[in-house]
């Protein structure tokens, strides 16, 4: 999972927890006031009814009850005595009982009724329809008063129908809103969880660009005195570091090839003289073994130079170079062994111009074809050279057959003296560096070279830019 979708996710949790949590108590709250309304109506109404009865007089209660200004028949109203019976009640008390309980002087009691059976104000009228529910919940007050004639109890209780309807939608758009919230939430920590990343974003392209060929470039540690200018700050020394150590070893690597080369020139050329006098058998015999390992430790030498200039060089020295012409030079020049061999080639070339160092490409296809003809079969092997032009590229392709390359060695074969067999390298000789000096010849050119190896055929595609597509 990426940092960026982490943080998304962190921040937005956060933050829907917190607006759950303040949707929750802005409810609680909400829902709290009007409770206490009601209550406060409830008693007054239930005070005032106490203070109107007479209760010598019980007979004259339901008189005395309608000249309030309360109307007594839009609750379900009960006067009670100290026996349990009822003084008085009102018509909504007469269709169901709801009983008295001690331990509560408020609670809600929710029965079964019609609404027609309920007093509703005419602006509510067109609510009706929104109800869905026949069970309706009362909110029931008890008020108990001492009075000469022994104590009364007044029980209460109002019809919250449109009420509950009124938290039910409250309910629905604090839903809606939460899921509204969530999803703004969600779009604003993206924006600014990638707002964060971005400096980091800025740093790890920074990063993939500096590549073995671009060890000079830095990061830029920006304006700010943050963590992040302190990492930037850390990285570019340490590629300070690994830039000067690569120069180091690239400069000892070529000082000391140049070192060994003179010294095996004039072992080789004594070699040579030793065995022009015509020394014993013996003798001759061991003079050419050791003449010939010299001659594998100059190839060695040369390749170590030759891959010391291509790596100290960023660039090429390009000019209009007919790829075609060099591949009939070279397998010209491999036709004896090429025959002693027999191998068969098969070219298929176009006549295209390619912006390139000739000597470059030149030992590109040497060690190309080298290759080729070293790793063939023993007898009746074949060699495909090709060239085609496409979007602007010109790709040359050179298969030969031989034994197959596994998969797993494929990545590696461009590395530094890597052998798929370590017995090659006194079966075929070489240096092991031929194919890495053919890669970073291709990068000099700006292209690239892929390798498969399948059904004991070998194919290196390479890929370079056309000069012939930009009329040159």
């Amino acid at each position: 999972m990426r940092i960026r979708t982490k943080f998304t996710l962190w921040i937005s949790l956060v933050s829907l927890s917190t607006t759950i949590v303040a949707a929750f108590f802005v409810y609680v709250e909400l829902l709290e006031e009007p409770y206490k309304l009601i209550d406060r109506e409830l008693y007054e109404v239930a005070g005032a009814a106490l203070n109107v009865v007479d209760f010598s007089h019980p007979a004259e209660t339901g008189g005395r009850l309608q000249k309030l200004d309360y109307h007594i028949n839009r609750y379900w109203f009960k006067i009670i005595d100290s026996d349990g019976k009822t003084l008085f009640s009102s018509s909504l008390a007469g269709l169901f009982d709801i009983p008295r309980r001690t331990d509560k002087e408020k609670f809600f009691f929710k029965q079964k009724i019609s609404p027609d059976q309920l007093w509703i104000d005419p602006g509510d009228l067109d609510e009706l329809n929104e109800v869905t529910d026949d069970f309706v919940n009362f909110r029931v007050v008890t008020v108990s008063r001492e009075t000469p004639a022994g104590p009364y109890a007044v029980v209460i209780a109002k019809p919250l129908l449109f009420f509950d309807i009124e938290l039910q939608e409250l309910r629905s758009r604090l839903g809606w809103g939460i899921c509204g919230t969530a999803v703004m939430i969600f779009l604003a920590s993206y924006f600014l969880a990638g707002r964060m990343l971005r400096p980091i974003s800025t740093i790890n392209h920074h990063i993939r660009m500096i590549r073995e060929q671009s060890l000079d470039r830095r990061i830029p540690p920006g304006d700010s005195r943050d963590e992040l200018h302190v990492l930037s700050t850390s990285l570019n020394m340490m590629f300070d570091r690994l830039q000067y150590s690569f120069t180091q070893q690239k400069e000892f690597i070529g000082n000391a090839a140049h070192e060994l080369k003179s010294p095996l020139t004039i072992l080789m050329l004594g070699h040579e003289e030793l065995l022009a006098g015509d020394p014993p058998e013996k003798v001759r015999q061991e003079l050419e073994k050791q003449l010939n390992t010299m001659r594998r430790l100059s190839r060695l030498v040369r390749d170590l130079l030759d891959i010391s200039r291509l790596e100290q060089g960023e660039t090429c020295h390009r000019q209009p170079v007919r790829l075609d012409q060099l591949i009939g030079q070279v397998v010209e020049e491999y036709q004896e062994m090429l025959q002693a061999r027999r191998i068969a080639v098969e070219v298929d070339t176009v006549a295209a111009s390619l912006a390139g160092d000739p000597e470059q490409l030149l030992r590109l296809l040497i060690n190309l074809i080298d290759n080729a003809i070293k790793y063939n079969l023993a007898a009746d092997g074949r060699i495909v050279l090709r060239t085609v032009k496409s979007n602007g590229q010109m790709v040359l392709t050179v298969a030969n057959t031989g034994q197959t390359i596994p998969a797993a060695d494929l990545p590696r074969i461009f590395d530094q003296f890597y052998r798929v067999e370590k017995s090659r390298s006194q079966a075929y000789g070489g240096s092991g560096l031929g194919l890495t000096i053919v890669k970073r010849i291709v990068e000099l050119h700006g292209g690239s070279i892929e390798a498969a190896s399948q059904d004991d055929w070998t194919t290196f595609t390479i890929t370079l830019p056309d000069l012939s597509a930009q009329g040159l």
